[in-house]
């Protein structure tokens, strides 16, 4: 129950700091996640749901307040898109992208450190 308590904890302090203009908090607090969570195969997907959540909640709080579609169609349009989603997901690509990352990496330094590989079972 603390380990759910605690993923919740990091992930509201990742929303409250990308909020607050910290874009790459994502990375560093799933790092920690990494480090501290001993196994790989719950760190790593615990990784990715904050970077989701993390550039996602922000994102959306954006669209309810001012209405993103006019700026995703004119980034769509410089990309060559003519789709409007397509900035969004790879907006949220970018939040999945560092949550997945910062869990790796802080699961490999783990390993790395304390000698014992990060078990996968």
């Amino acid at each position: 129950m603390r380990g759910l308590a605690a993923v919740l904890l990091a992930i509201l302090v990742s929303i409250a700091a990308v909020l607050l203009g910290v874009w790459w908090a994502p990375f560093v607090i799933a790092a920690v996640i990494g480090i501290v969570w001993r196994r790989a195969r719950v760190a790593i997907p615990i990784g990715v749901i904050l970077g989701l959540a993390a550039w996602g909640v922000p994102l959306a709080t954006a669209h309810l307040e001012f209405g993103l579609r006019p700026t995703a169609e004119s980034l769509a349009a410089i990309m060559g898109f003519t789709q409007p989603a397509i900035p969004v997901v790879l907006t949220m690509a970018v939040g999945v992208l560092l949550g997945l990352t910062g869990a790796w990496l802080g699961s490999s330094a783990r390993s790395l450190v304390g000698g014992q590989p990060a078990t996968s079972r």
